[in-house]
């Protein structure tokens, strides 16, 4: 499977409106038709009102309390079209977790819908949450700020029938390594942030192939490439063959059978703006069972065309 960032001269190529767009996915048949009974998928968990009946319970709930536990937001949602409406308002998450994190409500919560949205508000997967800490921890997920990336998480599970997913578990991309990514963004150089928008945007991927599952373990799990795309991007040596530094051009996620494991190199290529050579480096990653986890995390890489 082959992902292609559209490049610019040395300068960030994205921005939220045309993201999804930007970042192709060359349809490739053999990675296409190769699903993963496992899941590692990256977005934002969301809850809906499956029936009418179950947002006024809650409603009505929220009139029992004091001023701070009523859920405005609730109010007049009379026939299943306005539910509809309800259901696909982008603040929704926010009433919600003020009702649902309340202890009495939490028979509610087990009867909600709940949902993984990728970053451009598009539903992934229906979440089953086998456990009571697993629903604590949805809940947890619906308190997140407004537009937040940081607010993101990690589902990791079972692919079911529909479009399902029984989760295993929920991980704040923040309490990963890429929270180190997300301290060095808050120091004020926009270049790197820039670059980090732009690579974590590959993370609309479902995580529902092996290659696919690769790729977001990479992005959330190896900072490594955060540091060394921004060397090779804003920190070349003036004195070297390329002094205007590379552009990030494309990232391929390839797997193959290693023994009896089965791994994945995500490879990412730089283009130099000076004399046009590229480079080639590579995290790999072992994709066999349910949990993915590094074998290499950075290093130079020769393709063979060969294949």
């Amino acid at each position: 499977m082959t992902l292609s960032i559209n490049n610019q001269q040395n300068m960030p190529s994205l921005h939220a409106a045309t993201a999804q767009r930007m970042f192709e996915a060359v349809p490739d048949t053999e990675f296409t038709k190769q699903i993963s009974r496992y899941v590692y998928a990256v977005g934002f968990i969301n809850a809906k009102f499956p029936t009418l009946n179950l947002e006024k319970e809650l409603y009505q709930n929220s009139l029992t309390g004091n001023n701070e536990t009523q859920l405005a937001m609730l109010e007049n949602i009379n026939d299943d079209i306005a539910l509809q409406r309800l259901n696909r308002n982008n603040q929704l998450y926010q009433t919600l977790f003020k009702g649902l994190s309340l202890a009495k409500n939490r028979y509610i919560a087990r009867n909600m819908h709940w949902i993984l949205d990728n970053r451009y508000n598009e539903q992934m997967f229906t979440l089953h949450t086998p456990t009571d800490e697993l629903l604590t921890q949805c809940i947890t997920a619906l308190g997140r700020a407004q537009n937040d990336d940081a607010g993101q998480v990690v589902i990791v599970g079972q692919l079911q029938p529909s479009n399902a997913v029984l989760v295993q578990a929920i991980v704040p991309v923040s309490a990963l390594p890429f929270g180190e990514v997300l301290q060095e963004e808050n120091q004020g150089k926009d270049q790197f942030k820039n670059l980090v928008k732009e690579i974590t945007s590959l993370d609309i991927s479902a995580g529902d192939t092996d290659s696919t599952r690769a790729l977001n373990y990479t992005l959330y799990n190896n900072p490594t490439i955060y540091q060394q795309s921004y060397h090779l991007c804003y920190q070349s040596r003036r004195d070297g063959p390329n002094p205007n530094g590379y552009q990030l051009i494309n990232v391929d996620a390839d797997t193959s059978q290693s023994g009896d494991r089965l791994v994945a190199d995500v490879i990412f290529t730089y283009q130099g703006i000076n004399t046009g050579a590229m480079q080639f480096w590579r995290s790999r990653v072992d994709v066999t069972g349910e949990y993915p986890f590094m074998v290499s995390c950075w290093e130079q890489y020769l393709p063979n065309n060969q294949s």
